[in-house]
C-alpha cells in the first residue's frame, strides 16, 4: 500500500520516487529485451524512442500491471483506471534537452487532461507518467527534471520561456536522482522536461501512461488482438474510454 508520507510527497511536490520497483533480475531481462527488440541507431539528437513496447513481449506487458505501480495507479487514479500508451525513451552522451512543458490546464487556458485534484483527502489526476528506469540517473546526469509543487501553482505560464528552453538554469528546476529499477511517477499537471544526458552510460527509461477510465489522450486505443496472451486484469486496464458501467480494473480474486 501507498504510505501516508508518500500520499503527502506527492500532494507537496507532484511526482515520487519508488525504489526498487523492479527486482535486479527483471531490469536484466528488460534490457535484455530491449537489446533484442530494437536495434535502430540514434537519430542527430542522440534519442532512441519508440511507442508501444508492451507488445515485446511478456516482461514489457506484465509493466501495465506491475504489482509495484498498481497501489499507486488506484491511489492516484481511481479504481477505473486504464492504460492511455506507453514508449521507451533511451538517451547517450551529448543529446538534446527538450523543452520544459506541462502544467496546470486551468493556467494554459486549454481544454486537456493535464490535471490535479485533491478534495476531502481523495487525490485524482487527468494523465499520469509511469517512468521504470533501466539505467541509473544520478546528479547531474541529466533525463528527468521537474519544478517540484508546480501541478498547484497559480502562475505557471509566469516561468520564464529560456527557462523552458532550458537556455538559462533556475534553482527551481530540480533533476531527481533514480537507481535501475526505481519507478519515477508524476502528473502532467507537473511542470516537467527532459535535461541533457551527460553521463557515460545510456539512459533507458520505460514510460507508461495511464488516465482515468473515462478520459484518454492518444487518439489510438489499444487492440486486444494484439495481445493474445493478456489477462483479464489487463485487458480491462486496456479498454478504450468510457464512463457507463465501466468496471473496476482490479478486481477482488
Amino acid at each position: 500500500m501507498i504510505s501516508p508520507e508518500e500520499k503527502f510527497r506527492f500532494d507537496l511536490e507532484g511526482y515520487l520516487v519508488v525504489k526498487n520497483a523492479l527486482a535486479p533480475e527483471e531490469v536484466v531481462e528488460l534490457n535484455r529485451m530491449a537489446d533484442e527488440n530494437y536495434s535502430e541507431d540514434y537519430d542527430e539528437k542522440c534519442v532512441r524512442s519508440r511507442f508501444c513496447i508492451s507488445q515485446w513481449g511478456p516482461p514489457f506487458q506484465s509493466l501495465i500491471d506491475h504489482p509495484s505501480a498498481l497501489p499507486y495507479l488506484v491511489e492516484f487514479l481511481g479504481t477505473k483506471f486504464r492504460i492511455d500508451h506507453d514508449y521507451i525513451m533511451f538517451m547517450i552522451k551529448g543529446s538534446a534537452h527538450g523543452r520544459i512543458h506541462g502544467g496546470p490546464a486551468m493556467e494554459t487556458g486549454i481544454e486537456e487532461d493535464h490535471w490535479y485534484r485533491c478534495h476531502k483527502g481523495v487525490i485524482r489526476n487527468g494523465l499520469m507518467v509511469f517512468t521504470y528506469c533501466l539505467t541509473p540517473a544520478g546528479a547531474g546526469d541529466g533525463g528527468f527534471i521537474c519544478v517540484p509543487g508546480s501541478h498547484k501553482s497559480n502562475f505557471v505560464m509566469d516561468i520564464p520561456e529560456e527557462v523552458r528552453l532550458q537556455e538559462r538554469d533556475a534553482d527551481y528546476v530540480v533533476q531527481p536522482k533514480a537507481d535501475a529499477g526505481d519507478l519515477i511517477i508524476f502528473t502532467e499537471a507537473l511542470v516537467h522536461g527532459t535535461r541533457a544526458w551527460t553521463a557515460d552510460h545510456e539512459r533507458r527509461a520505460l514510460l507508461y501512461k495511464y488516465s482515468p477510465g473515462h478520459s484518454s489522450w492518444s487518439q489510438n486505443y489499444y487492440r486486444p488482438e494484439d495481445y493474445p496472451k493478456a489477462t483479464e486484469q489487463q485487458l480491462r486496464i486496456m479498454a478504450a474510454p468510457s464512463v457507463g458501467s465501466r468496471p473496476d480494473s482490479i478486481q477482488a480474486k
